[in-house]
């Protein structure tokens, strides 16, 4: 698109360009960015700071075995839902055990039968019978 001397209210600098969607003037396109240093490579967001908090073991609970601080929140919450005192504890529990309880499978669910294993004389036997159906293909394929 070439626009000089078409009358338009653009400066005379902008007058060769194109313009629109993704096309910025030329003059301002390449500076130097508003955040230069941006976020540090190391730095850790709250999901991470979250994460690696939780994971940290600790030598409490049950027979002094290592144990996350996770796993010691989940036995921790799930003593305050089954107390009987705190409803939001047990509601929070039900939640956990609903959003991470394994599928139970339907009745239309199928079931893989798989074969049980030869003794090394029958596979021996199998493979000859295999051997011999192959060669008489060939035999039949080039005569």
């Amino acid at each position: 698109m070439n626009l000089k001397n078409d009358g338009s209210k653009r400066p005379p600098a902008y007058q060769g360009e194109e313009i629109g969607y993704c096309k910025p003037p030329t003059r301002r396109r390449f500076k130097k960015s508003g955040n230069p240093n941006g976020r540090p490579k190391g730095s850790k967001n709250r999901k991470m700071i979250i994460k690696e908090i939780a994971n940290e073991m600790h030598n409490v609970g049950q027979d002094g075995q290592r144990q996350s601080i996770l796993n010691l929140v989940l036995r921790q919450l799930r003593n305050m839902a089954l107390g009987g005192k705190n409803d939001r504890a047990f509601a929070e529990y039900h939640r956990l055990l609903q959003a991470y309880q394994p599928e139970v499978v339907g009745g239309d669910a199928g079931c893989l039968v798989a074969p049980a294993e030869l003794t090394p004389e029958e596979w021996i036997m199998e493979q000859t019978i295999r051997n011999k159906m192959l060669l008489l293909q060939h035999d039949n394929d080039d005569g």
